[in-house]
């Protein structure tokens, strides 16, 4: 049965025939399978995958005996995989139904539970529980309709489990309308078992083992959800870790790649592995590693912006950082693929995870709503993302148990294709050996080629078939490396016999030519040498603009035809064979040439293109500043806006424009360090002139404005100190009051006015100090002169108020004594007498 099996396999998918048809030479393929391996190939025409024969489209014909022997053959496989009737079961004591209630249209729904698919033994080796798997794939109703496969991998700890089980929720929902299907908040999700905390829940891969059944395109698909342990669980080895990812890759029809925050290169990595591996086993089994790929990015804090339309610009800027690293091919390119997508969750809420229970009312609106979106958009599109096999053909609950079962079937056919990779690459080295055999026979040809020289291509030829055998090699690491062992030996028995056989040729050409390579090897260091020295010359931009490409080129092709004059008079031997050493001679030295033309004009344009940009930019700064000294002067033209800028803060703010486009100049300027100096010294000195030129007018006007101000302040202080002394002098006209205030004490409080008006100019007073202190020194004389003149005013007006207040008081006295003299007429005469004494002395009589 095993052989037969192998004689109805398709080559190409690796599966059993599938409408079988012949071609020209006599193989056999699936008509589809064929059909797409000729439309990736059409550049070399229709040719057999096999025997690589010319072959017509036209002449593909059916094969009806094949067909038949192929129903044949896999009938008892297929009896094997359908589920047992419970009417065929042994309905004795004890006895089981397998397969469990009904599960297609109209059945009844059981509640389901998880069940484990995939543990690990002590020895970390993946053990698969066939029955489990063939109890949920090849149930009632599941073996005959298409599937589809939820599964979900990433980090522990992140949130797998409880997507899970929303997801099953909604699917277990379908009558629910937009979040309708979360109104149970209080409730805890079922399903799966989650729980916060750092200990790992979920060991090796379960499955949901009732279907959820959904509508899609006219059919009834049954779905299935997958969850997998974590994949960097330090409690797990990597090789573990890849083993359970891949295998819910390979099981699973939709993929979803769960990480935290940012896709870092630790993903990258992880998700590189996975691809590759799961590429390579899915080759055994006829699997698509990726069907349906969502890259879910968790707790996202990069941007406000969450979803499928942040996340699609999220998955823009990942394969633009993958483009330019280059390292995860097989990431770009499943992440370029139309079935891709990204999808941004924000935290779920301190809240939440904080909740031992983790129920739905712990979680923040924001997750909430998000999650409900991207739950919906799964549960929506799960219908038509069903399982099917690398040629887009669906497959059944059952095939797909049996492909997973069976996914070591093929390894036998793979045996026989690594044999064919590697006799297909003996025969290609074969080939390249009497390629260079053939080409290396005349003497000139192989005088090129050294024995070492002929070695490295060999032996790089040899390198480059092995990592193509490589490549094409299926199965495990040790039975390829065997492989290529064998390989590697067969193709250095080759190479040991063409290696004598040419060094004995070579050595006798270099008999004859080793004084002509002599003359020759002289002549190419010598130019060598010469070019060197031209470009260590002119590495310099200001040396390089001096000699243009044209005058080098005219430079180096006199000094290579001096060079082959002189060699050609060194040469000896047949004409023929100098000139053939001539002319592999001038074919060096022009390659030197076109070498070095090339490199020199490209650091010629370079240099002009950063003397135009040196050039362009210092204009531009001289411009700028040019334009900012003319609004500053248009800006103080007035007296009033002169004065509010003193000339050395009009310096201090010149020097730091100027500071500030030498520095900016100095970043947009190209070139060499020298060179870039020179231009900011010419640039400094230009700006250091016009700042020279404007600070000599702009102190001259401030000079003329700060003069005029200084004297408006000081005929201010005269006016208020005039105004201080009037009211002075009104206020000290009566003998009362003028008498209270001595002038010594008046004195006093006209030089204190004095001070303070002084005191309060001189903080008034611009302009440097010496014209300060001439404005001050008028004031303090204009002052003085007021005080002096209002001080001589006030001793006369003091001394007179005092004669007159001691003449009443005299006068007071002779009537007193008058009044209380005894005698009577004779006291009042006495008394008369006194008081004209007193008027007449002090003046009253007047």
């Amino acid at each position: 049965m095993q052989q037969l099996q192998e004689d109805v396999t398709c080559s190409i998918c690796l599966d059993v025939l599938d409408d079988p048809v012949s071609i020209e030479c006599s193989h056999n393929f699936c008509r589809g399978c064929l059909m797409a391996h000729w439309r990736g190939v059409s550049a070399w025409g229709p040719r057999c995958p096999e025997c690589r024969a010319p072959c017509s489209r036209d002449r593909m014909t059916p094969d009806t005996r094949l067909r038949a022997l192929v129903e044949k053959i896999t009938e008892p496989l297929r009896e094997e995989m359908e589920p047992v009737r419970p009417d065929r079961l042994n309905q004795g004591k004890g006895a089981q139904d397998l397969t469990g209630p009904r599960q297609g249209p109209g059945a009844q729904r059981e509640p389901g539970r998880p069940v484990q698919l995939v543990r690990l033994d002590d020895k970390g080796s993946l053990i698969l529980d066939e029955e489990a798997l063939s109890r949920c794939l090849e149930q009632g109703g599941v073996g005959d309709a298409p599937v589809c496969l939820v599964s979900i991998i990433g980090e522990q700890r992140r949130g797998k489990s409880f997507l899970m089980n929303c997801l099953l929720r909604r699917l277990q929902s379908p009558e629910a309308v937009d979040a309708s299907w979360m109104v149970r908040e209080d409730e805890a999700l079922g399903g799966f078992e989650c729980c916060n905390g750092t200990a790992t829940v979920t060991r090796g891969v379960w499955m949901w083992d009732q279907p959820l059944w959904v509508q899609a395109q006219g059919r009834r698909v049954a779905v299935f959800l997958v969850d997998t342990e974590g994949s960097l669980d330090l409690q797990r080895r990597m090789e573990t870790s890849i083993k359970l990812s891949v295998f819910s890759i390979l099981l699973s029809s939709y993929w979803i790649f769960n990480i935290s925050s940012t896709f870092k290169q630790t993903e990258a990595d992880y998700l590189e592995m996975f691809i590759q591996v799961a590429k390579e086993v899915g080759g055994t089994c006829n699997l698509a590693p990726i069907q349906r790929l969502d890259l879910l990015v968790r707790d996202w804090q990069l941007s406000g912006a969450y979803g499928a339309d942040a996340g699609q610009e999220y998955l823009v800027e990942i394969t633009q950082d993958l483009e330019v690293s280059a390292e995860q091919p097989l990431v770009l390119e499943a992440l370029r693929a139309s079935g891709t997508r990204c999808y941004l969750l924000p935290h779920p809420g301190t809240q939440f995870t904080r909740s031992r229970a983790g129920t739905p009312d712990d979680i923040d609106e924001d997750f909430r709503q998000c999650l409900c979106e991207y739950v919906t958009s799964v549960v929506r599109s799960a219908g038509t993302h069903v399982r099917t096999d690398r040629a887009g053909q669906v497959l059944t609950g059952a095939q797909l148990a049996a492909r997973i079962k069976m996914a070591e079937a093929f390894a036998v056919m793979r045996q026989e294709l690594n044999r064919r990779a590697v006799e297909a690459t003996r025969r290609e080295y074969d080939q390249f050996v009497q390629e260079l055999d053939r080409d290396h026979q005349s003497m000139s040809s192989c005088l090129r080629v050294k024995p070492a020289k002929m070695k490295q291509l060999l032996e790089g030829k040899r390198q480059e078939l092995l990592e193509l055998c490589r490549g094409e090699l299926r199965g495990e690491d040790p039975q390829k490396q065997v492989a290529l062992e064998e390989l590697k030996k067969e193709l250095d028995k080759q190479m040991a016999e063409f290696l004598p056989r040419y060094e004995q040729r070579f050595k006798m050409a270099a008999m004859i030519e080793e004084e002509n390579r002599k003359a020759v090897e002289a002549s190419r260091m010598e130019y060598e040498q010469f070019v060197q020295q031209l470009d260590r010359d002119h590495q310099s931009m200001h040396r390089c603009l001096r000699v243009n490409p044209l005058k080098m080129q005219r430079h180096l092709e006199g000094k290579r035809q001096e060079l082959l004059e002189h060699c050609r008079g060194e040469l000896l031997g047949e004409d023929p064979q100098k000139q053939v050493a001539l002319e592999e001679l001038e074919q060096e030295l022009d390659k030197q040439m076109d070498e070095f033309l090339a490199a020199y004009e490209q650091r010629f344009k370079m240099a002009e293109m950063r003397e135009k940009a040196n050039r362009g930019a210092v204009e531009a700064a001289r411009r700028e500043y040019g334009l900012f000294v003319k609004q500053l002067d248009r800006g103080h033209q007035s007296m009033s806006s002169c004065l509010r800028v003193k000339p050395l803060e009009m310096k201090r703010h010149q020097e730091g424009k100027r500071q500030e486009l030498l520095e900016r100049c100095r970043g947009e300027l190209r070139g060499e360090d020298p060179q870039k100096q020179a231009a900011l010294e010419e640039l400094k000195q230009e700006l250091d002139r016009q700042m020279d030129q404007f600070l000599l007018a702009y102190g001259q006007r401030f000079k003329m404005a700060a003069m005029e101000a200084n004297k408006k302040a000081v005929e201010v202080a005269m006016k208020g100190y005039e105004h201080f002394l009037q009211k002075l002098d009104h206020d000290h006209q009566s003998m009362n009051h003028c008498l209270s205030v001595k002038p010594a004490e008046m004195h006093q409080r006209l030089e204190g006015k004095r001070q303070e008006l002084l005191e309060c100019c001189w903080r008034e007073l611009l302009g440097e100090d010496l014209q300060k202190q001439a404005a001050l020194k008028e004031l303090k004389q204009g002052l003085a002169n007021q005080m002096a003149q209002f001080l001589m005013a006030y001793r006369e007006r003091f001394k007179k108020k005092t004669y007159i207040w001691w003449g009443v008081r005299i006068v007071e006295g002779a009537v007193v004594v008058a009044g209380g003299s005894v005698g009577g007429r004779i006291g009042l005469s006495v008394a008369a007498a006194m008081v004209a004494g007193a008027e007449r002395f002090m003046g009253l009589d007047r």
